[in-house]
């Protein structure tokens, strides 16, 4: 079935005025900003306003000479994919959609500006940005998702006790700041984690902002604790979001949703489902699906009791815990931890050996929790 690599075939010689924005263009550029535009993209602090620019808060989008972007295809051309640029990518499949991305009509020209690409150890953040404008004057700002760090996944996991994590803070600051820089109709969206950043840069952003916004994408991504999803200020924004989940979605199923899921078919099982290229396409709109499957809801339940059972103060003894252990490897990613995957094992069980008995029974009790919560979700899926 097609995916959106075929759709860049299919649509790609159509530009946005002769064809309108739609759903799977948005996934696109959310994949988009998965590359490492290091050097290549004009970054957002180098960013210089003329005095014109300041005075009357019009952004010239003609004034090529103020090198403030690049567009698509000059910025895969000068990134050299097929040899060293290798390593701006996150999957092998990039290379592919980055190519017939860079050479048509619908993508090639658009402007790729105001990038920002932070990663902090120490404040435990993961987080990039890109800002897309197109031809029919409006632009596309694209959150990054979680990487394969470490760092970016332990981030997902503080959203479930924090109130506010430091790349949501980021992508807000980021809204503000480019929203101040050009003054145009604006779409904001990402995938997995960079879905939920999407949300809460357009919830606390200013009225005046939002009411600019055409749409915001959370493509998979978890969403919000409830006293997020309760607030006005969510319900109010909630007719704009677009949250897109496949038929078997496990990280969009993370924490709550107010607003109804758009539920497309996916050619991948459970997790795998997760991965943007295993999304089916038919025309121009995702194949749509009725809901999501029984599994889906089954381990959609589990984790909800489970979270709900547990104190803030639960969450993130457990979560530091698990970290903690993971540490003992040394490794900075899941790839690096998957290339010594049986010395590593040995290391975290040691780890685990050497905790004292307060940290050890913290994770028992909370893998306990998750046993006793997939039983009561197993059982209510009997009735």
């Amino acid at each position: 079935m097609a995916n959106i690599e075929d759709y860049i075939l299919w649509r790609g010689d159509l530009t946005i005025n002769q064809a309108p924005f739609n759903n799977v263009d948005n996934l696109i550029l959310s994949n988009l900003i998965y590359l490492i535009f290091k050097d290549i993209v004009p970054e957002l602090s180098e960013t210089k306003l003329s005095i014109l620019d300041k005075f009357t808060g019009i952004f010239k989008q003609n004034s090529s000479q103020d090198k403030n972007y690049i567009t698509i295809h000059d910025a895969i051309a000068d990134m050299n994919i097929q040899t060293e640029g290798k390593n701006r990518i996150r999957v092998t499949k990039d290379i592919e959609m980055a190519i017939k991305l860079a050479n048509t009509n619908r993508f090639g020209n658009m402007k790729l500006m105001y990038y920002v690409d932070k990663y902090d150890e120490d404040i435990e953040t993961q987080f990039a940005a890109i800002t897309v404008v197109m031809e029919d004057n409006t632009a596309y700002i694209a959150y990054r998702g979680t990487d394969t760090s470490l760092v970016g996944w332990k981030e997902d996991f503080n959203m479930s006790f924090m109130d506010k994590v430091p790349a949501q803070a980021e992508a807000l600051k980021y809204l503000q700041t480019v929203s101040s820089l050009i003054n145009m109709p604006l779409r904001i969206g990402g995938h997995s984690k960079g879905g939920n950043l999407a949300v809460y840069s357009a919830l606390h952003i200013d009225k005046s902002v939002q009411d600019r916004i055409i749409r915001v994408y959370n493509n998979d991504g978890p969403g919000f604790k409830s006293s997020i999803i309760e607030t006005a200020e969510y319900k109010a924004l909630q007719d704009k979001i677009d949250t897109i989940v496949p038929q078997t979605s496990i990280i969009g199923m993370l924490l709550e949703h107010e607003e109804e899921y758009i539920v497309i078919k996916s050619n991948e099982t459970l997790i795998m489902q997760h991965d943007p290229y295993s999304w089916e396409v038919l025309g121009a709109d995702f194949v749509k699906m009725e809901g999501t499957t029984s599994s889906s809801h089954l381990i959609d339940t589990t984790l909800r009791q489970w979270i709900n059972d547990m104190t803030i103060e639960q969450r993130e003894q457990f979560i530091d815990l698990l970290w903690e252990v993971m540490g003992a490897t040394k490794a900075k990613s899941f790839p690096e931890m998957a290339e010594s995957l049986f010395a590593n094992a040995v290391k975290i069980g040691k780890k685990i050996n050497q905790l004292d008995d307060k940290s050890k029974e913290i994770l028992s009790t909370t893998l306990s929790m998750l046993v006793k919560s997939a039983k009561n979700a197993l059982m209510e899926g009997f009735k």
